[in-house]
This record gives C-alpha cells, sequence and structure tokens, in this order.
C-alpha cells in the first residue's frame, strides 16, 4: 500500500501534465471560440475534482518529516522531565542533609562519593576531600541516616573511606532502648550481626542501635541500624540477632565526615593490651 501511495505521489504531475497537453492540442484542433468556452469550463472542474479526490492522499516525505519532529519533540521532553525529576530529588536530599547537619554537634565536612572499589575483599569508597579540607586518617564517616566507616588514606584532594560492609570491621555498637552493649560484626549479605548478647538480655526486633561510648574508632551516639530478627539458639548461651543498616552502601552519593578522631593515649593503651594479649596466646 505504502509502494503505491509513493507511486501515485511520485507521479502525479505528470499524468496531469499529460492530460492537460491532450486537452490542449484538441482545443487547438477544434477551432471553435464558443466551444472552447465549453471545454474550458469541463477542464477546469475535471481538475478540480480530482485534486479533491487525492487531497487525501498523504506525501510520504512530508510524513517522515513531520515523524521525525515529533521524534525529537519527544526526546526533548523525556530529557527535561528526567532533568526535573532528578533536580526534585537532589533538593530533598540537601534539605534532609541540611536539616540533620543543624542538629548535629561535631563539626562535619561534607563530601561526594566519586569512586567505589574493592581491594583485598574488602569494600571503598572515595570522597572528594583531603587534607586541604583538614581531613584525616581516622575521622568517620557517615550519611543522614547513620554511620557508613572510617578514613583510611588521605590525600590533598581526595580521601578512601572503609565502610561497614567488611567481615575485617567490629563496631562497639548499643542498643538505644535499654543501653546494652555489643559487637557488630557484618554478616556477608544485607544484614549485620550483633554479637555477644546473652540471652537472658532484652532486645527486640524494631530496636535501634548507635555506636557506644566503649567505642575506640567511632563517636558516641551514631546511629546504625535496627534489630530486625532475634533467635535464641539452645545450644548457645547468645543470642542470634539481625541487624539491618541504616545506611544503604550500594547507593551512596554524598557523606558527611566527622572531624573527630578517639583519644590518642587512650588508643595506645588499648594497643599495648591487644598486643600483650597476643603475645600471651602464644
Amino acid at each position: 500500500m505504502l509502494q503505491l501511495l509513493n507511486l501515485i505521489v511520485k507521479f502525479k504531475d505528470y499524468a496531469a501534465l499529460t492530460l492537460l497537453c491532450i486537452i490542449s492540442l484538441a482545443l487547438i484542433s477544434i477551432g471553435d471560440v464558443s466551444k472552447i468556452g465549453g471545454y474550458r469550463a469541463f477542464v477546469v472542474g475535471t481538475i478540480g475534482w480530482l485534486e479533491e479526490a487525492f487531497a487525501w492522499v498523504p506525501n510520504p516525505d512530508a510524513l517522515k518529516t513531520e515523524n521525525r519532529a515529533v521524534r525529537e519533540l519527544n526526546l526533548y521532553l523525556s530529557s527535561e522531565l528526567m532533568k526535573s525529576r532528578q533536580a526534585l530529588t537532589e533538593n530533598k536530599k540537601l534539605r534532609e542533609m541540611l536539616d540533620f547537619k543543624q542538629g548535629i554537634d561535631y563539626n562535619l565536612v561534607s563530601a561526594e562519593v566519586i569512586g567505589k572499589s574493592t581491594i583485598e575483599l574488602r569494600e571503598y569508597i572515595t570522597i572528594n576531600k583531603g587534607k586541604k579540607d583538614r581531613i584525616a586518617r581516622g575521622m568517620s564517616v557517615r550519611t543522614d541516616a547513620g554511620l557508613t566507616g572510617i578514613v583510611v588514606v588521605v590525600e590533598d584532594n581526595y580521601s578512601l573511606v572503609e565502610t561497614l560492609n567488611n567481615r575485617q570491621v567490629k563496631i562497639s555498637a548499643k542498643v538505644d532502648r535499654t543501653g546494652i552493649d555489643g559487637i557488630l560484626v557484618w554478616g556477608g549479605s544485607t544484614y549485620f550481626n550483633m554479637m555477644n548478647i546473652p540471652r537472658s538480655f532484652d532486645v527486640k526486633v524494631g530496636d535501634e542501635l548507635m555506636t557506644s561510648n566503649y567505642s575506640r574508632k567511632y563517636p558516641p551516639g551514631i546511629p546504625i541500624g535496627k534489630v530486625v530478627n532475634v533467635e535464641e539458639d539452645k545450644s548457645s548461651l547468645f543470642h542470634k540477632i539481625s541487624v539491618e543498616p541504616f545506611v544503604s552502601f550500594n547507593t551512596l552519593e554524598q557523606v558527611f565526615i566527622i572531624q573527630y578522631i578517639s583519644d590518642p593515649e587512650r588508643l595506645k593503651l588499648i594497643q599495648r593490651m591487644e598486643e600483650r594479649l597476643r603475645l600471651l596466646k602464644k
């Protein structure tokens, strides 16, 4: 059907010209002026009828041009809509982060996550703040939701942050509702495990956890996550507690560096104790 339309549109001008030439020759051969007037009216009427009859036939070139213009307009509108949605999401995040920052006692430095990497089975993020921004090794990193990790390497303009979702990371945490302390370690999937909580201790699903005063790395009182499962293992004296972190480590975009480092004297004391314990085990 489309090929037929293309053929009609392509040759309709030639067909009309041929028809007009035939009619002109016929009129010339007649020679009677009175009759020519009748033929003229007939020709004009016929041409008008033909134009009206074929007016519905679309022009393929015009259709292609129109379709191209519609597609370009749709692409432009789609891009503008996506930009508007992204702007709304970013504005919402910025408002939440601003409200959060105003309620914190520690000095915070905002940073953007510009890279993610895995080194020797450990997860890291790279942020766009470093020594020039007074960032130092050992400073904690968080989002408005909660604890994210700790700075381990610092350069002039960038820093490397070890996130919590590493098996080697241990966090001293406490249950906000009861003040019960325990050790939080990554379970290797979505959840963390809270260790060393006796079965007789009161821990419930929905309890929220934060860093405790016993933490040697992180400032106390930083939200970590909430309890999503508590199992009583009859073969053990301790609970099996699963904790869902408040931070989504796969979607990190913006973070805050807490300009706080634990007391160096306290850290040295703990390190000496650990060294003595290792020597005793040998």
